[in-house]
C-alpha cells in the first residue's frame, strides 16, 4: 500500500476516489491503467493490478498478476516499466519466491506475445525497474536477480542485471526519514481472517501483520456447530455466553488460528452466507486472565466476500450535509405489523429531529414515513432512487431468496417486497443502511425457519444489499430472545 499511496498523491488522489466510487476492484490479475497528464511521475501510466482476497494471496497468484501486467503493457506498446517486489511485504511470500513467481510471470507473457500475432512486439525484450528504498532490501534483491541471471535458475528467459544507485538529495533525504518515522509501527492494524462452510466442512485462511496462515480445512459435525450457535444466541447470562461463546471458539477454530487471535488487535470476518449465519461476535476466548468477546472486545467487523466485486452503487459525496430516510412498520396487513418496529422508527425520527436543532454546523435533513399510511412503496421507491441520501433506516419484516437473491428485501406488504435490485437500480447507494428486518412465519407459507436458516436469511439479506454497493450495513444478526444481564 505505500507504493500505491504515493503514487495516488502524485495523481491528486485519483485512485482513492476511484475506489470509493466503484472504478476499480480488487479481482486477481485485473488491470486498471491510469494515465499519467502531469510531469510528477515519470511515466506515460501507471497501472492498478488486483491482488485478489486478502490472505490469499500465493507465489501462483503473483505469477498470473505479473503475466498480466505483462502483457497488457506490451499491448499498449510500452517497453519499460518500473514496480517495486509485489507480494513480498510481512507475512507473505520470501523475497526470493516473489521475484522467482515475477520474473516466471514475465516469461510467461513473453511466450505468449510469441504467438499472439495482434500485438506489435517485434523484439520481445522487456525492460523492468525494480524499485527500493531500503539499502539492504536493495541488496539483497541485486543478488537474488544476479542468482535468477544463470541459465539453469530460469531457463526460459535471459536476464541482465543493472545495478543503479539514484542519488539522494538533502530534501529527498529528509522526506524518507519523514515516512520512515511516521510509518506506523504495525503495518497491519487488524487480523483478517476468511472463513467458507460446505455442509460439515469449514476451511479457515487468515492475514495478520507477520504472518499469512494458509488454509486449514476443519471437519465437524454440523449438529455441534449449530448446536453451540443456537445455545450461544439463547443464552440468558453472562456465564452462559461464556460457556457457548468459548465452545464455538474451540470447537470451530483451528489450534493454530486460536493463538493468532488471541491478543486485543482488531478482527474482521470475511463470510460466505452459510459461514456469516454463526453469531461470531458472541464467540469467547480467555486472553491474559481475562474474557474476551469476539464482538465488544475485539470490536469485530464483518465482510462479505461478494465485496471484492467492484461495487456498482455510488455513495453521496462527503460534505457537512446528512440526509436521512426512516422507513418504519410500512405493511398494511396487520399480521404483518409491527408496533415495536413502528415505536422504532418515530423514536429515530425523534432522536434526528432534536440533533438537527441543537447542531447548526451540520445540516440535517429527515425525512420519516412511519407505519403504512405513510408508507406508499411507489414514493418510497422514488424517494431513494431520486433523492441522495446518506443514510437509510428501516424497521419491518424482511425476507430472502435462496434462490435468487437479488429479489431479497424488506416487506410492504403481502404482495409486495422492495428488493435490494429494486431499490438501488439507479447506481446511488447510501452510505449507510441501519436494517431492523427480522423473519417470521407470518412473511412466508411453511414452517417456521430453524434458528440455522433465520441466520441464514439475515445473512443473506445483508449480502443482497452489499451487492448491490452498500459499503455500510448494521442489521440484525440473529433474533434476541429475552433481556440479557
Amino acid at each position: 500500500m505505500g507504493a500505491e499511496s504515493a503514487i495516488d498523491k502524485k495523481v491528486g488522489g485519483w485512485i482513492v476516489y476511484a475506489v470509493e466510487h466503484g472504478l476499480v476492484g480488487g479481482d486477481l490479475g485485473r488491470l486498471y491503467f491510469i494515465p499519467i497528464l502531469t510531469d510528477q511521475i515519470a511515466a506515460k501510466a501507471a497501472v492498478l493490478a488486483g491482488m485478489g482476497e486478502a490472505g490469499r494471496f500465493t507465489r501462483d497468484d503473483l505469477r498470473y498478476l505479473m503475466t498480466n501486467i505483462t502483457y497488457g503493457e506490451a499491448a499498449m506498446e510500452l517497453s519499460t516499466f518500473a514496480t517495486v517486489l509485489i507480494g513480498s511485504g510481512e507475512g507473505s511470500l520470501s523475497k526470493e519466491r516473489a521475484l522467482r513467481a515475477m520474473l516466471e510471470g514475465i516469461g510467461d507473457a513473453l511466450h505468449r506475445l510469441q504467438e499472439d500475432k495482434r500485438i506489435r512486439q517485434p523484439t520481445l525484450a522487456l525492460k523492468v525497474i525494480l524499485v527500493e528504498n531500503d539499502q539492504d532490501a536493495y541488496e539483497e534483491i541485486s543478488k537474488l536477480l544476479e542468482k535468477f541471471a544463470n541459465k539453469e535458475a530460469l531457463p526460459s528467459l535471459a536476464i541482465k542485471v543493472t545495478r543503479k544507485k539514484l542519488s539522494t538529495s538533502k530534501r529527498d533525504r529528509q522526506a524518507v526519514q519523514e515516512r520512515s518515522e511516521s510509518r506506523p509501527a504495525q503495518s497491519s492494524p487488524e487480523i483478517r481472517i476468511t472463513i467458507e462452510r460446505n455442509g460439515d466442512i469449514f476451511r479457515f485462511s487468515a492475514l495478520s501483520e507477520t504472518a499469512v496462515v494458509p488454509v486449514r480445512q476443519v471437519e465437524i459435525q454440523s449438529f455441534f456447530a449449530i448446536g453451540a450457535a443456537a445455545r450461544l444466541m439463547e443464552s440468558q447470562t453472562i456465564e452462559e455466553q461464556e460457556r457457548y461463546g468459548r465452545l464455538l471458539h474451540t470447537y470451530l477454530f483451528p489450534e493454530d488460528f486460536r493463538q493468532l487471535i488471541d491478543g486485543d488487535k482488531p478482527l474482521t470476518l470475511i463470510l460466505d452466507r452459510s459461514s456469516a449465519a454463526f453469531p461470531w461476535e458472541m464467540a469467547c476466548l480467555h486472553s491474559a486472565g481475562k474474557r474476551v468477546f469476539f464482538g465488544p472486545d475485539l470490536k469485530l467487523t464483518r465482510r462479505f466476500r461478494t465485496m471484492l466485486a467492484v461495487a456498482p452503487g455510488i455513495a453521496p459525496p462527503l460534505n457537512r450535509s446528512l440526509k436521512v430516510l426512516v422507513i418504519a412498520d410500512p405493511a398494511p396487513e396487520l399480521k404483518f405489523q409491527l408496533p415495536g418496529a413502528h415505536r422504532e422508527g418515530r423514536k429515530v425520527a425523534e432522536v434526528l429531529e432534536n440533533a438537527r436543532k441543537q447542531r447548526d454546523a451540520l445540516k440535517l435533513e429527515v425525512v420519516s414515513r412511519i407505519g403504512a399510511d405513510e408508507c406508499d412503496p411507489v414514493e418510497i421507491l422514488a424517494l431513494i432512487l431520486n433523492e441522495e441520501f446518506d443514510i437509510v433506516h428501516f424497521a419491518g419484516h424482511g425476507t430472502f431468496d435462496e434462490a435468487n437473491p437479488a429479489q431479497s428485501g424488506w416487506v410492504f406488504g403481502r404482495d409486495c417486497i422492495l428488493s435490494a435490485q429494486e431499490i438501488f437500480r439507479a447506481r446511488r447507494v447510501p452510505r449507510l443502511v441501519f436494517a431492523n428486518a427480522c423473519f417470521f412465519a407470518v412473511v412466508r407459507e411453511g414452517p417456521a425457519l430453524t434458528a440455522d436458516e433465520m441466520n441464514r436469511h439475515l445473512a443473506g439479506l445483508a449480502e443482497a444489499f452489499f451487492e448491490r454497493g452498500i459499503q455500510n450495513y448494521i442489521g440484525t444478526g440473529w433474533p434476541v430472545l429475552g433481556s440479557m444481564t
